[in-house]
């Protein structure tokens, strides 16, 4: 099967037999499902999150199942393999019992994260994010403490505790990681400041200025470039564009022509020295209050990289904050105040270059979020998100051949 038969098959009513099968098997008589959520990795299977609501023992329970595409070598005790159409093998999960999430299980029982975490019964949890054998984010509350749990496969949760540590000590402002009594899960203390997404839904984050952002980045410490590197959003452009196809298929000519555009652009033009990254840096990971930033997030992608790419990324993420909801009406010009600032530390081409294809890697995720809260269904905000791309290269300004 294709990527995009994969993602028709986990979205339609052709599931029904496999998410039948995977709740008799793991929780009971399946009554009822809906989908609830859409997660597609280019390259890396499409998985699917299903609202269900079962029969067990006469009563009357509702859950969650997820169904993966995804290879997974391994046999898992609470998990099922089963086969759709065409033979093709899905494994499901009850949740939270996610196959690659050892410890989520245990970051979602409220009367075993009370006690361990706060000296409490129970604590208050809320889900923050839910990635399928990826990641999940938990805020803990209890004893009028808050603490946040990042869920992470085996072993990754010690190696993101010492990068907090290593910038902590360089002076750069992230949150406290605190002892865990779970090996997969990092926990973290509360840090302060307001979102930079907030802001700039306010009003475009006046008074927080780009040089912020780029003296941030130029202060991470040497030692980051002894991690481990990773590639940037922008080098996996045509596979990005293929996940892109998938959902919009009728602009495949398009997409494969931005796609082209992206990579003679990234080939043309220098992408500067090697220098400590933090790997997705953009507003979602960063706390502000006035024009200081108290706090950078999600640091699993730090290391050895261009700071070219970390600047393209913000601005990727920031352009498309229209396309995920109409009240950002100050980003334009925001856009355009950081950008100016950012042509003015690297090479502008490349740039613009890297932040079409980063744009071109959230394009296929317009989908995963369902419904556009920018007006429309998924597949406007698909159109928005892949004319967003395009903006950064502009016709007949671009690098490229099809720049005219």
């Amino acid at each position: 099967m294709t990527e995009a038969e994969e993602l028709a098959l986990l979205e339609g009513r052709a599931i029904g037999p496999a998410l039948e099968a995977a709740a008799a098997a793991l929780t009971g008589s399946l009554i009822q499902w809906s989908l609830s959520g859409i997660h597609h990795r280019p390259g890396a299977g499409v998985t699917g999150i299903y609202a269900i609501r079962c029969e067990v023992s006469g009563e009357i329970l509702n859950g969650f199942l997820c169904v993966t595409t995804r290879p997974v070598p391994g046999t898992f005790a609470r998990s099922v393999r089963l086969h759709g159409p065409e033979g093709l093998p899905l494994l499901a999960w009850s949740h939270p019992n996610d196959p690659l999430l050892p410890d989520l299980d245990w970051a979602c029982d409220a009367r075993s994260v009370g006690p361990e975490l706060f000296g409490v019964p129970a604590a208050t949890l809320t889900t923050f994010g839910y990635r399928p054998m990826r990641r999940a984010v938990l805020r803990a509350e209890g004893a009028g403490e808050t603490r946040f749990l990042k869920v992470l496969p085996r072993g990754r949760a010690a190696a993101l505790y010492e990068r907090h540590r290593l910038l902590l000590d360089a002076g750069i402002p992230v949150p406290q990681p605190a002892e865990s009594p779970r090996r997969d899960v990092l926990v973290t203390r509360q840090a302060s400041g307001t979102p930079l997404a907030q802001r700039l839904l306010e009003d475009g984050a006046t008074g927080f200025e780009p040089e912020v952002v780029v003296d941030l980045l130029e202060r991470l410490p040497r030692a980051v470039c002894d991690l481990p590197a990773r590639r940037p959003w922008s080098a996996g452009v045509h596979r990005y564009a293929g996940a892109a196809t998938a959902v919009l298929p009728d602009q495949s000519e398009r997409i494969k022509t931005l796609a082209s555009r992206v990579e003679y652009g990234i080939r043309a033009a220098p992408a500067g020295p090697v220098v400590p990254t933090h790997g997705d840096f953009y507003e979602g990971n960063l706390l502000v209050d006035g024009g200081s930033i108290t706090a950078v997030l999600d640091l699993d992608g730090l290391g050895p990289g261009h700071l070219i790419d970390d600047l393209a990324c913000f601005l990727a993420h920031l352009a498309m904050l229209p396309c995920v909801d109409e009240r950002y009406t100050a980003v334009p010009a925001a856009l355009a105040r950081f950008q100016r600032v950012f042509e003015e530390r690297v090479d502008p081409t490349a740039l613009r270059a890297r932040a079409a294809g980063v744009s071109l890697t959230l394009v296929a995720g317009a989908r995963n979020s369902g419904r556009n809260q920018a007006g429309g269904g998924w597949r406007e905000g698909a159109l928005q998100r892949l004319l967003v791309a395009e903006n950064f290269l502009g016709p007949g300004r671009g690098p490229g051949p099809a720049a005219g």
